[in-house]
């Protein structure tokens, strides 16, 4: 019966045991890629409220989709912080800081953000929904939902870590007009 028992313990240990070794842990940083220096901050300074998102991309992990329809994460490819927290730093930096004088909110929702691998090299996706709420009143001023699409350079997560920055960089800026446009729109309200 011992025999037996070691028998079994021995195949246990090879099938949890790999001979291969395992790949070392990458962490990504998300930031939009190099602005144009005309690019600058837009006339109009809102105030910007913390960035919610989507259950399935409110985590470190990378995500694609190798076929429409399903999404899976990278094995051993992460964020270095979640997705909204680096879109977020990055529309503060665009937008400025606001001042608590500002009648403008800027609420914002992750909707999506993943490497559409379905084809060799890819894309890399980003949608968000943006409101502008007049902070006196609590009403939405004005409401949109921004999408942005950027090529990977290879067909694996560090090549849709490129592409991210460059989505990220036009999601920005076209933000960035959306938000100028409509503050000018409700300052003459």
């Amino acid at each position: 019966m011992s025999k037996i028992a070691a028998l079994l313990l021995a195949a246990l240990v090879a099938g949890c045991m790999s001979t291969t070794p395992r790949q070392a842990e990458r962490y990504f940083i998300l930031a939009p890629a190099a602005v144009a220096a005309d690019a600058g901050r837009p006339a109009s300074s809102v105030r910007i409220a913390p960035m919610s998102a989507s259950s399935f991309y409110d985590t470190q992990d990378i995500a694609y989709s190798a076929s429409p329809g399903t999404r899976a994460y990278y094995h051993y490819n992460r964020w270095t912080e979640r997705p909204q927290l680096a879109i977020h730093a990055a529309l503060a930096s665009r937008l400025g800081p606001g001042s608590p004088q500002n009648a403008l909110l800027l609420r914002t929702h992750l909707d999506e953000i993943y490497h559409d691998a379905a084809a060799t090299p890819g894309a890399a996706r980003i949608v968000l929904t943006a409101q502008l709420v007049d902070a006196d009143s609590r009403t939405v001023v004005a409401r949109r939902t921004f999408a942005a699409s950027a090529p990977a350079a290879s067909h694996d997560a560090a090549g849709a870590v490129q592409g991210f920055g460059r989505a990220l960089t036009e999601l920005i800026g076209n933000l960035a007009t959306w938000v100028d446009a409509e503050a000018r729109v409700a300052r003459l309200r």
